[in-house]
């Protein structure tokens, strides 16, 4: 964990933070966790990578799940459950490294900004969930839109956060979801 934040993370502004590396800019807060699962043989277990570009600003939800993330895990681009875990006297795996470094940095740092979030939420809207290199970009369904409607309304565009939100609500078919992506657009972005 050191070597790959002092090597590949430090130096793009990322501060390390026990199993995971962060850093907010621009109403976005990047993260990048490191984690072995709680399964399996102690002694050959292996480290799992979970990625994620929240937006930041917003308030505290009144909903159990309010969808202004994009997610995802690194292993999966390399058809990995997860990468292999050397004893501590040895290197990391050169492609776990090589990831980080690529993919990995690629999807936590893509949007600049909260403009380029919600732009870059719509097209994983647009690939179903897809994005690069990563098959499985969470979460699923309409969630990329409604994120990309709640940074739009916490970079004051409420015009353009009240349009997303209509192609939510045209095409979300769990009502439930809508009211709850509703309320918390309402608090985000009052009319």
């Amino acid at each position: 964990m050191n070597r790959l934040h002092r090597d590949g993370l430090a130096p793009i502004g990322f501060e390390r933070h026990g199993n995971s590396c962060t850093r907010t800019d621009n109403g976005l807060l990047r993260e990048v966790r490191f984690y072995t699962p709680r399964w399996g043989d102690p002694a050959t277990k292996g480290i799992q990578v979970f990625l994620s570009v929240r937006i930041v600003g917003l308030p505290e939800p009144l909903v159990e799940f309010r969808r202004e993330a994009l997610w995802t895990h690194l292993e999966p681009i390399r058809q990995l459950n997860e990468y292999p875990r050397p004893p501590s006297e040895e290197p990391l795996p050169a492609e776990l490294v090589d990831d980080i470094a690529g993919p990995g940095v690629a999807f936590l740092c893509h949007a600049a900004d909260l403009h380029a979030f919600g732009r870059w939420a719509a097209e994983v809207h647009a690939q179903q969930g897809s994005w690069g290199p990563f098959r499985q970009v969470y979460p699923g369904g309409t969630a990329p839109l409604q994120a990309a409607a709640f940074a739009a309304a916490v970079a004051g565009d409420k015009a353009l956060a009240h349009r997303i939100a209509g192609a939510v609500i045209a095409q979300e078919a769990n009502p439930r979801e809508v009211r709850d992506f509703q309320s918390e657009l309402g608090r985000a972005a009052p009319q």
